[in-house]
C-alpha cells in the first residue's frame, strides 16, 4: 500500500513538473513574439527590456541578434560591446562573437582594434570544418575579403590538408585580382592530388565564365607554361594546357597538344587524339578535326580507336565540305574516292551508318548518281542488324531522291509508311512535313496547307516552325478568287531548290 501511494506521488510531481517546465517554455515564447513586436514597431526600450531578459534566463542567438540590433538602433555602443564580451566569454570556443567585436570596433572607426579581434577570430579555430565555413561566410558577408581567405587558409592549415577549399579561396583571389595566387591554387591542387583534374576544370570554367578581361584565363596560361618547362613530366600540367586550349578555341594549339600527349603520356593509344578530335568537331573546326583522326588512322588497323577515327574523319570531311559554298568538281570526286575506300574496308552494318548515309546523300546530289543513291541505301535497309530507327532515316532519304527525280508516287508512298510506322516519334513528324512539302512543290496547296496545321502542334521546334512558315506562306498568298497563280511559281522554285538547281 505505501509502495503504490509512493509511485502516485512520484507521478504526481513529474506531472506537475512537465506542466510547469510548458508554461515557462510557452511564457518564453510569449516574450519573445512580443520583443519582436516592438522591435519593429520601433519601440525600442521596451524590445531590450524583454530581449535583455531572455538573454539573461536563455542565450538564444535570434534573441542575442535582436538585442545587439536594438542597442544600435539607439546608439547604445557601450551597451552593445558589453554584450558581444560577456557572449564571447559565455562562448569562448566560438570565434563568430570574436569577430562580431571586431565588427562592433570597425563600425566604431577602430580599424586597428577590429583588425586584432579579426585575428584572433581566426586564431580560435579549431580543427572543425562547419566552424571554418562559419567564419569564412561570416567575413563574405561583410565582404572582408582577405579575413575570408585567411580564414579558409587557416582551416586548410589546422585540419592538414592543402587540397581543401580551392574553389572557395581562387574565388576570393579573383575579386581581389590576385590571379597569381589564384592559378596557382589550382596547379598545386593537381600536383598534389592528380585524380582532382577533372574538379579543377570544373572550378575554372567556373571562373572562366566570369573572366571578362581575361585575367584568370592570361594568367594561368602562363603560370601552367612555366610550370611544364620546370616539370615536363606532369601529365595533368599538359593535359589542364590542353584543355586551356580547347576553351580558348584555339585549336591548333589544342591539336598540337593533343599530338603531345599521345606521343609523351598515352604511349601512342590515340586516346586524347581522338577526344580533342570529335571536340574539334563539335565547334566546326573540321580542318584540325580531321587532321586528328587521320593521325590516329595512320596508327593502323589494330589501333582501338581506328574505325572511330575513319568515320569521324569522312564526318568531318562530309560537314566541311556541305558548308562550303565553293563545291568544286576535284573536291567532289576526292571525296568520293575517300568514302569508296574506308566502305569498301568497314561495309554496310551499324557501325558505319553515318559515313555510309552520308555517302548516299553525296552521290544523290552531288555526283548525278541517284540509283547508286538508291541501291546503297536499300542495302542499309535489308540490313537486319540496323535498328529500325536507323532505317527510317534511309527511307526518308531514299524518298528525297525519289522527289528529286519527280518519282512523287514512290516518295509519298516511302513518306507515309514512316508517318505510319512512327505516329508518336518525332522521325514520323518529320516524314509528315516531307510528305506535306512534296504536296507544296506540286502545287496541292490546300492539302498542303491542312498538314502544316496539323504539324503546328508537333513536339518538333523545329518541325512546328517550318510548318507554321509554310502555312502562312500558302495563307497570304491565296488569290481573291482562291487560286495560287503567285505561289504555283514560287513553289516551282522552292523544288527546285531542294534539287540542288
Amino acid at each position: 500500500m505505501y509502495k503504490r501511494l509512493k509511485e502516485i506521488v512520484i507521478a504526481l510531481v513529474l506531472i506537475l513538473s512537465m506542466g510547469g517546465n510548458l508554461l515557462a517554455q510557452n511564457d518564453e515564447e510569449i516574450q519573445a513574439a512580443l520583443a519582436k513586436e516592438y522591435y519593429y514597431d520601433n519601440q525600442i526600450d521596451k524590445a531590450i527590456e524583454i530581449y535583455e531578459d531572455l538573454v539573461k534566463k536563455r542565450f538564444v542567438k535570434e534573441y542575442y541578434d535582436y538585442l545587439l540590433l536594438s542597442y544600435y538602433q539607439i546608439d547604445a555602443n557601450n551597451k552593445a560591446e558589453r554584450l558581444i564580451k560577456s557572449t564571447i566569454r559565455r562562448f569562448p570556443d566560438n570565434p563568430i562573437f570574436v569577430a562580431e567585436l571586431g565588427t562592433h570596433y570597425f563600425e566604431q572607426g577602430s580599424e586597428k582594434k577590429a583588425e586584432r579581434e579579426y585575428k584572433k577570430a581566426i586564431e580560435r579555430l579549431g580543427q572543425n570544418r562547419n566552424d571554418i565555413n562559419h567564419l569564412a561566410n561570416y567575413f563574405a558577408m561583410r565582404n572582408n575579403i582577405n579575413y575570408v581567405v585567411d580564414t579558409y587558409l587557416k582551416g586548410r592549415e589546422l585540419l592538414g590538408d592543402n587540397t581543401l577549399f580551392v574553389y572557395e579561396i581562387s574565388f576570393q583571389y579573383s575579386r581581389l585580382g590576385k590571379y597569381d595566387e589564384l592559378s596557382n591554387e589550382y596547379l598545386n591542387l593537381i600536383k598534389e592530388a592528380p585524380n582532382r583534374l577533372n574538379q579543377a576544370k570544373v572550378y575554372l570554367g567556373s571562373l572562366y565564365s566570369r573572366d571578362e578581361r581575361d585575367k584568370v584565363k592570361e594568367n594561368l596560361r602562363q603560370n601552367l607554361l612555366k610550370r611544364l618547362q620546370t616539370e615536363p613530366d606532369n601529365k595533368e600540367y599538359a593535359e589542364l594546357y590542353l584543355w586551356h586550349n580547347l576553351q580558348e578555341k584555339d585549336f591548333e594549339m589544342a591539336l598540337i597538344q593533343a599530338k603531345s600527349i599521345d606521343r609523351r603520356f598515352d604511349n601512342g593509344s590515340g586516346k586524347t587524339l581522338f577526344e580533342t578530335a570529335n571536340i574539334l568537331s563539335n565547334n566546326k573546326d573540321y580542318t584540325s578535326a580531321s587532321e586528328a583522326y587521320e593521325a590516329i588512322i595512320q596508327k593502323g588497323k589494330d589501333n582501338t580507336y581506328y574505325m572511330l577515327a575513319q568515320k569521324g574523319y569522312l564526318t568531318s570531311l562530309y560537314h566541311s565540305f556541305i558548308e562550303n559554298q565553293i563545291k568544286s568538281q576535284e573536291k567532289i570526286q576526292e571525296l568520293r574516292l575517300s568514302y569508296e575506300e574506308v566502305i569498301e574496308e568497314l561495309g554496310v552494318n551499324p557501325n558505319t551508318f553515318e559515313i555510309n548515309y552520308q555517302y548516299a546523300y553525296i552521290l544523290a546530289y552531288f555526283l548525278d548518281s541517284s540509283q547508286e543513291a538508291v541501291d546503297l541505301l536499300d542495302e542499309i535497309i535489308e540490313n537486319r542488324s540496323i535498328n529500325r530507327n536507323r532505317k527510317a532515316e534511309a527511307k526518308l532519304l531514299r524518298a528525297d531522291i525519289y522527289l528529286m527525280e519527280n518519282d512523287i508516287w514512290e516518295a509519298s508512298l516511302t513518306y507515309m509508311q514512316v508517318d505510319k510506322d512512327f505516329k508518336s516519334d518525332i522521325i514520323g513528324s518529320e516524314a509528315k512535313f516531307k510528305n506535306a512539302m512534296l504536296s507544296y512543290y506540286n502545287g496541292d496547296f490546300e492539302w498542303a496547307n491542312s498538314q502544316f496545321d496539323v504539324l503546328r502542334a508537333s513536339t518538333s521546334k523545329l518541325i512546328a516552325n517550318d510548318a507554321m512558315k509554310h502555312s502562312l506562306l500558302i495563307s497570304d498568298n491565296m488569290d481573291e478568287d482562291s487560286t495560287y497563280n503567285g505561289l504555283y511559281y514560287y513553289a516551282k522554285a522552292d523544288f527546285a531548290a531542294f534539287q540542288k538547281k
